[in-house]
């Protein structure tokens, strides 16, 4: 009777034990950034040039920047830029969750063919989203901008 008594409580442990260690289920990238961002600070070449709320931003058309992800209809995106032009296209990730391409943007942004990528630093969460631009952006003078948004 022991052994039995002994064999059932190292079973409850054991199932005890790992169930505390499972991961608690994660959403997907995709709906994770489906979402409404905005600026939270920008590196243009690694120098920081815009901070929400700065009183010394170098750049404060940054305000202007808006990344909506949240339309669900055809993951459709409307990209609001630093001069206040907003593009409309649609958005994807890449398997391995490491790029955010924004495809058949209309208008056009300049040299892109109305596609522009995007590096996902680090793991998004529901309220951050650091992106990498992967192509130097004309309307900054060339830059290659790092991103750090945020929602709200």
């Amino acid at each position: 009777m022991k052994r039995y008594l002994l064999s059932y409580s190292l079973l409850a442990l054991t199932v005890l034990i790992a169930s505390s260690c499972k991961k608690p289920n994660s959403k997907p990238v995709s709906e994770i950034i489906r979402k409404v961002w905005t600026v939270n600070t920008v590196k243009e070449n690694n120098t920081l040039v815009y901070t929400k709320g700065g009183a010394s931003n170098i750049k404060t058309t940054y305000s202007k920047f808006k990344l909506d992800l949240s339309n669900v209809a055809q993951q459709t995106v409307r990209w609001t830029t630093i001069d206040d032009v907003t593009f409309v296209g649609n958005w994807t990730i890449s398997s391995d969750n490491k790029k955010l391409t924004l495809t058949n943007l209309q208008p056009q942004p300049t040299g892109s063919n109305g596609t522009v990528e995007f590096n996902i630093n680090g793991s998004p969460t529901e309220t951050q989203l650091n992106l990498t631009r992967t192509t130097p952006d004309p309307k900054t003078g060339n830059t290659t901008n790092e991103y750090q948004l945020v929602n709200p």
